[in-house]
């Protein structure tokens, strides 16, 4: 369960999360997303995604009530059970306009070629510098 909590005046939130169980610290902390109390930051294909899904709530959930039990023994809320088993978009790549893996992974490598650029030119920067005097390395020693 997580919640979040304001810290330190407006705007600045973070969120308390609970750990895995297989560590023993309790909960951790985590900086709250950009977009939090905030819609006004959200990307198009996430305003497109949380349109589409209050549609669909506004649609099909309105006015149902009470809890299903699910094979595993869980109980979950009627609209959130319909949501589960009807939402036609609910697990395909790049529905509303987001980025497809292949997409994703191709500008994680572009992003890795410009950083191992960046990286030679500041070796060879650094490497054309002049070596220090004798004397400052004899007042190291």
């Amino acid at each position: 369960m997580a919640g979040t909590v304001p810290v330190f005046g407006k705007g600045a939130h973070i969120t308390i999360v609970n750990s895995h169980p297989a560590t023993k610290k309790v909960n951790f902390t985590r900086k709250a997303v950009p977009w939090y109390k905030d819609v006004t930051k959200l990307s198009l294909p996430q305003i497109r995604a949380c349109r589409s899904l209050g549609e669909f709530a506004y649609h099909k959930c309105y006015g149902k009530t009470g809890t299903v039990t699910l094979p595993d023994g869980r109980r979950i809320s009627m609209p959130a059970y319909i949501v589960m088993t009807e939402y036609p978009h609910r697990h395909k790549e790049g529905v509303f306009g987001g980025k497809t893996r292949e997409e994703r992974a191709e500008e994680r490598h572009r992003r890795a070629r410009a950083r191992l650029d960046y990286l030679k030119k500041l070796e060879e920067k650094l490497s054309k510098k002049p070596a220090a005097k004798p004397e400052v390395l004899a007042v190291l020693e």
